[in-house]
C-alpha cells in the first residue's frame, strides 16, 4: 500500500462530491474493522479519502474535575485541558493508514475550524515523512475541485492556532462561569445556568435596550401640516416638531386657510445602489426579515453547500473576486425562475457586479453556483431564491429616480415637502423590493398653489425598538462579538437556555435578573469591550503576532480577575438572580383573588403559572412550548381559567390552566391506537410539531402526523383499512376528514374540497421552479 495519496474531508457528503469529480464517478467505499473511507484513482495515483463528521477530538479538562459543587473554580481555570476522541471511526481510519502514506491532502472548509479540523487529523495520521498540502476550495462544483487539487496549497497552522485558542478560551470561560452561576443559585442538571465570553455580552445589549424601554417616558410633540393640490394632492410640513403646545397652536392659527407661495423648488436624478454581494451576517440579517431564525437559515446554506448550489457559507467577503466567471455562473442558472433576468444580464456588453466594502482572500461572497435539478421545498426552496435573487441584483443594472425638494411659505412660516418618482426600477425588480414613490409636482419659484387641508397633530416621542434578529445580529457585528461562524449560534444558545424569546426579541425574567446579578459585581463580562479584545487577539494568532499560548495565557488571567470579584459577592448574586426569577410576567387578573395578577415564570423547560397571592389553588407547572396568555373562559370541568397556547406554525390551542384537569384528558384524546390500545393523545415534538402518540410509549411507539394548521375534531369513527381513528380538521371555512396514518388506502379514495380561488397577486417566483 505505499505510495498512495490521502484526502481528507470534513463532511461525509463533502467527501463523496470530491471523490465524485476527482475519479470521475469510479468511487469504492469500504467499511471493516472500525474504518470507512473511499478508494479511486486520481492523477495517476491509487487516493483514500476518509470523510470526517467535524471535529475527530474535542478539548476537555483532564479527569477529576467533573464534580462542579467541589472543585474549586480558581484550580479549574489552570486545570491542563487534553483532547479526547469524539469520532472513533474516524481516528480508527486514520491510525489505520498511519505510516504508509506519500501524501496527504487536507480537504476541509478553508477556515479557522475547517484548517483545525485537518491539523488534528494530521496529528493522528502523519509520522513525518509524507508530503502534507491543502485543498482551497470555496464551492463543491466539478471546476472549483478539480481546480483546487491542481493547485494546492501549505496547511494554515496560524488558522488552525486561532481556532484551537478559542476552543480552549470558550471551554474555561464558559465552565467556569456556568459552574459559577449555576452552584451559587442552586440549578443544577438540566435547569444549571449557562454562561459565556460571547454570550453575556450579546444578551446585556437585548436586556439594556428593555431597561431602556422601561425607563422610557414619552413626551408629546405637535406636528403641524398643509396639504396642497396641483394636479394631485401632496403635503408639506413645518420642519420642526414643537414641544410648546401653545407655540405650536399659534403658527398652526396663523396659516389655517391659507394659501402657499413656493419659495424654492430642486430635483433631481439619483441611482437606486444595488446591495453589495452577501456576507455571511447580511445573508443571515435577510433571512430573518422573511421569518427564517439564524440558526435554521445557516444550516440550510450549509445544506445547500454541500449539494453543490451554492458557495461556502461562512464568509465576511463583500467582493467578488475576479477569479470567479460570472457568465459561466450564469449559464446555469438560465434554468431557474428567474431566466429572463439571467438572459439580460448575459446580454450586457460588460457585467459590472456591486461592491460592499469589506474584501477578504479566504472565500468570496455567497452566491448560486448551481440550480438545482428539483423544485427545492419550503425554506430550502426560500433560501436558495434569497441567494439567487440577491446575487443576480448584484449583477443587474442600477435603478434610477427623481427626488424632489420644495419650500413653501404659508402666511410667513416656511413648510417643506419632499417627493420620490421611480423612473427604473432595476435591481428592485428582481428583488422584489417596491421603492416608495412619493407625490410632488413639478413647480416653479413664485408660484400660487391653492391649500386644501390644515393639520395640528398631537404626538408622542416613543422609545427605541427592540432588536430584531437581523438588527442584533448586526449590532454584534458592529461590537466584535463572535464571528460571522458563531453569531446565529450564541442567538440559538440565548434562546434554548430561556434568556431571550421572540422577534424582536426580548429578555426574559432569568435573562433580566442574569445580567443584573452580572453587573453587581465590577467583573465587565457582560461588557462587549473584554470579548472584542480576545477576539483581535486571536485574529492577531492568525497574523502570526500573537502565539496561541500567550492568548490563552491572557484570557486566564482576565478570567482569574472576574472570578476573584464575583467570589467576594455570591450571596448578592443568588439573591438577584433568585428574585428576578420569581417576579415572572403578567398574563392576567387572577378570577379568586382581586388585586392579584397570575404571573408565568418562564425556566428553560417549563412555564409555572401561579397567582400571587401564595394561598392561591392556581400554581402550576406546564411544558415549555409556546407563548401563553389568560382568556376569559373558565373550564367547564374545574372551573379554572381558560389559557391560550400560541405556537409558531400552528392554530392556537385552548386549554385549562390546570394541566393535569380531565377536560385536557378528554380533549387531547383522539381514539385508541389500533397497535396495542393504547389511547393516542395529542403531543407536541422538540421541532414545534404537533401529532399523535400512543400513550403506552415507550412501549409502543406508534405516532401519526397532523396538520398543523386548522382545529382537529374527532368523528368517533374507526378507519376500515387500518384501524386508525378517523378525524376531520376545520379551517378557513372548510372541514373535511382523513386517516391520521397518511400512506392509508382511506386517504387515496378521499375526493378532497376544491378550495375557493383567492385573487393573490405573485410577488416573486420561487427560484427553484425549472
Amino acid at each position: 500500500m505505499d505510495g498512495f495519496r490521502i484526502i481528507i474531508a470534513e463532511k461525509a457528503d463533502a467527501g463523496r462530491r470530491i471523490a465524485y469529480f476527482l475519479s470521475g464517478g469510479q468511487v469504492k467505499s469500504h467499511r471493516a474493522k472500525g474504518t470507512s473511507y473511499l478508494e479511486f484513482e486520481y492523477d495517476g495515483s491509487k487516493t483514500y479519502l476518509i470523510p470526517l463528521s467535524g471535529h475527530i477530538v474535542e478539548a476537555d479538562f483532564e479527569s477529576g474535575y467533573s464534580d462542579w459543587s467541589r472543585i474549586d473554580l480558581s484550580d479549574l481555570i489552570d486545570a491542563r485541558i487534553v483532547k479526547n476522541i469524539k469520532n472513533k471511526v474516524a481516528y480508527q481510519t486514520l491510525l489505520a493508514f498511519r505510516g504508509k502514506v506519500e501524501e496527504i491532502v487536507i480537504a476541509t472548509d478553508y477556515d479557522r475550524e475547517g484548517e483545525l479540523i485537518g491539523v488534528e487529523a494530521l496529528d493522528i495520521i502523519k509520522d513525518g515523512r509524507e508530503e502534507v498540502k491543502r485543498a482551497k476550495f470555496s464551492a463543491l462544483t466539478k471546476n472549483e475541485i478539480i481546480d483546487s487539487f491542481r493547485n494546492l496549497i501549505g496547511v494554515n497552522y496560524s488558522l488552525a492556532d486561532a481556532a484551537d485558542a478559542r476552543e480552549s478560551i470558550d471551554l474555561i470561560w464558559g465552565s467556569v462561569l456556568t459552574r459559577f452561576f449555576s452552584v451559587t443559585t442552586g440549578r443544577l442538571g438540566k435547569s444549571f445556568l449557562s454562561a459565556g465570553r460571547v454570550q453575556t455580552p450579546t444578551l446585556a445589549i437585548v436586556v439594556d435596550r428593555e431597561r431602556e424601554i422601561q425607563g422610557f417616558r414619552p413626551e408629546p410633540y405637535w406636528i403641524i401640516s398643509v396639504t396642497f393640490e396641483k394636479g394631485g394632492q401632496f403635503t408639506a410640513r413645518y420642519p420642526e416638531n414643537l414641544k410648546d403646545q401653545e407655540a405650536a397652536e399659534r403658527i398652526y392659527e396663523a396659516i389655517k386657510g391659507k394659501d402657499g407661495t413656493v419659495l424654492s423648488y430642486r430635483s433631481k436624478e439619483e441611482p437606486i445602489r444595488r446591495p453589495a454581494p452577501f456576507s455571511t451576517t447580511e445573508f443571515l440579517r435577510e433571512a430573518s426579515r422573511i421569518g427564517i431564525m439564524p440558526t435554521k437559515a445557516m444550516s440550510i446554506a450549509e445544506n445547500l453547500y454541500m449539494r453543490g448550489l451554492i458557495s461556502y457559507p461562512r464568509t465576511d467577503n463583500t467582493v467578488y473576486p475576479r477569479s470567479i466567471n460570472l457568465k459561466s455562473v450564469l449559464k446555469k442558472l438560465e434554468n431557474t425562475g428567474y431566466s429572463k433576468y439571467v438572459k439580460e444580464i448575459e446580454s450586457f456588453d460588460r457585467i459590472s457586479p456591486s461592491r460592499g466594502r469589506t474584501e477578504t482572500t479566504d472565500h468570496p461572497p455567497i452566491y448560486p453556483v448551481d440550480s438545482p435539478k428539483e423544485q427545492l421545498k419550503g425554506d430550502y426552496g426560500r433560501v436558495y431564491d434569497l441567494i439567487l435573487r440577491h446575487f443576480l441584483s448584484t449583477l443587474y443594472r442600477e435603478g434610477r429616480k427623481t427626488v424632489a425638494e420644495a419650500e413653501i411659505d404659508v402666511n410667513g412660516y416656511t413648510l417643506k415637502a419632499s417627493g420620490q418618482r421611480t423612473t427604473d426600477r432595476g435591481w428592485t425588480e428582481i428583488y422584489g423590493y417596491e421603492p416608495k414613490d412619493t407625490y410632488l409636482p413639478d413647480l416653479v419659484e413664485g408660484e400660487k398653489i391653492r391649500g386644501v387641508e390644515w393639520n395640528i397633530q398631537k404626538e408622542e416621542t416613543k422609545p427605541p425598538p427592540r432588536y430584531d434578529m437581523s438588527s442584533l445580529l448586526k449590532k454584534m457585528e458592529d461590537l466584535n462579538l463572535g464571528t460571522k461562524s458563531t453569531r446565529h449560534d450564541i442567538i440559538g444558545k440565548l434562546i434554548e437556555r430561556g434568556f431571550i424569546e421572540g422577534n424582536p426579541v426580548r429578555p426574559t425574567s432569568l435573562g433580566m435578573a442574569f445580567i443584573d446579578a452580572v453587573r453587581s459585581v465590577n467583573s465587565h463580562i457582560a461588557d462587549p469591550e473584554m470579548t472584542a479584545k480576545l477576539e483581535q487577539d486571536m485574529d492577531r494568532i492568525e497574523k502570526n503576532e500573537m502565539s496561541k499560548n500567550d492568548v490563552v495565557e491572557e484570557s486566564k488571567r482576565m478570567l482569574h480577575e472576574v472570578l476573584s470579584h464575583f467570589l467576594t459577592k455570591t450571596e448578592d448574586v443568588k439573591n438577584i438572580i433568585t428574585k428576578g426569577l420569581n417576579a415572572g410576567q403578567e398574563i392576567g387578573d387572577c378570577p379568586f383573588h382581586d388585586g392579584k395578577k397570575i404571573m408565568v415564570i418562564k425556566d428553560r423547560f417549563t412555564y409555572t403559572v401561579r397567582c400571587e397571592d401564595p394561598t392561591c389553588r392556581i400554581n402550576f407547572k406546564i411544558k415549555r412550548n409556546g407563548s401563553i396568555t389568560l382568556t376569559d373562559q373558565k373550564c367547564p370541568v374545574c372551573g379554572l381559567p381558560m389559557i391560550k397556547i400560541i405556537r409558531r406554525g400552528q392554530s392556537p390551542e385552548i386549554k385549562c390552566i390546570d394541566p393535569d384537569c380531565a377536560y385536557n384528558r378528554d380533549n387531547e384524546d383522539y381514539g385508541e391506537c389500533p397497535s396495542d390500545h393504547g389511547r393516542l393523545v395529542l403531543r407536541q415534538s422538540k421541532y414545534g410539531k404537533r401529532f399523535l402518540g400512543c400513550s403506552n410509549y415507550p412501549k409502543c411507539t406508534v405516532t401519526y402526523p397532523l396538520p398543523q394548521m386548522g382545529k382537529i375534531i374527532k368523528t368517533d369513527e374507526v378507519c376500515q383499512y387500518c384501524g386508525a381513528p378517523i378525524l376531520a380538521v376545520s379551517r378557513n371555512g372548510r372541514k373535511w376528514k382523513f386517516c391520521p396514518n397518511m400512506q392509508c388506502e382511506y386517504n387515496k379514495k378521499q375526493k378532497p374540497e376544491k378550495p375557493a380561488e383567492k385573487k393573490t397577486k405573485r410577488k416573486s417566483k420561487d427560484a427553484s421552479e425549472s
